[in-house]
């Protein structure tokens, strides 16, 4: 099991992604549901829904102590399909695109620093890839 254990969402939203000191990494990303009983809509239309971060959803705060990379990109252009992951939302990479692009624009190899692993938040408008060779620690909280 990975640090992202089994989170369990359907929908998440990035809130914030800081570096607290140099070469550490933050990300806040927020919960997020549909809840087909609210319609904010002034046309008439079914069967559809915001997706919001509301009162009961839970707050993620994601932390590297340090990174080899990271990247974000707008989630309409990433692509699908030929990564190998464990996990939904929060993933865990075996092999990917990102992983190559750090074997190929950096010098960081298993021999130096040493062994690292690729870790990938998909959200409703960002993915958030980052290589690090420590776990990322993970603090939940529920929104009041």
């Amino acid at each position: 099991m990975h640090a992202f254990g089994d989170i369990d969402c359907k929908y998440l939203y990035l809130d914030a992604l800081s570096e607290p000191e140099d070469n550490a990494l933050r990300a806040v990303v927020l919960e997020a549901r549909s809840d087909m009983a609210v319609s904010t809509a002034t046309v008439p239309v079914t069967n559809v829904s915001p997706i919001e971060h509301t009162r009961g959803c839970r707050v993620f705060e994601v932390t590297w102590d340090s990174y080899i990379a990271y990247s974000v990109r707008n989630e309409s252009y990433a692509q699908n399909g030929s990564d190998a992951f464990e996990g939904n939302l929060f993933r865990l990479c075996s092999k990917s695109h990102f992983l190559d692009y750090v074997a190929c624009a950096t010098f960081a190899t298993s021999d130096y620093p040493g062994s690292f692993r690729h870790w990938s938040i998909v959200c409703l408008n960002h993915v958030v890839d980052v290589v690090s060779q420590v776990e990322p620690k993970v603090l939940v909280r529920v929104a009041g």
